[in-house]
């Protein structure tokens, strides 16, 4: 059930109000929900990786099984480099200011 405009409103306020409070806990939010979704990202690309070359061992039987197990295991190999580079790329330039308050 979508929010009402009032209740978008009541909470974007509290959202503006919690950005302005505790700026440190936001920003730690907001990398957690990166964070799972590159972590999820690494998980569909190992998937993919694996069927692809149970795949690719079924060329054998067909040639169809070969060329789809490829193309699963090129596909999780990419996304999985992408995923790992933009994790290493967070590392090296990411940091959360301390907080000033304490």
């Amino acid at each position: 059930m979508p929010l009402s405009e009032h209740e978008e409103r009541i909470l974007a306020e509290i959202e503006r109000q919690l950005a302005a409070e505790d700026p440190r806990f936001v920003a730690r939010a907001r990398k957690r929900k990166h964070r799972s979704s590159r972590t999820l990202r690494l998980r569909v690309a190992i998937s993919l990786v694996v069927i692809g070359f149970l795949s690719l061992l079924g060329l054998v039987a067909h040639i169809t099984f070969g060329i789809i197990g490829m193309m699963l295991l090129l596909t999780g190999i990419v996304l999985g480099a992408t995923a790992l580079r933009e994790s290493a790329e967070e590392a090296r330039g990411a940091h959360v200011p301390p907080d000033e308050r304490t």
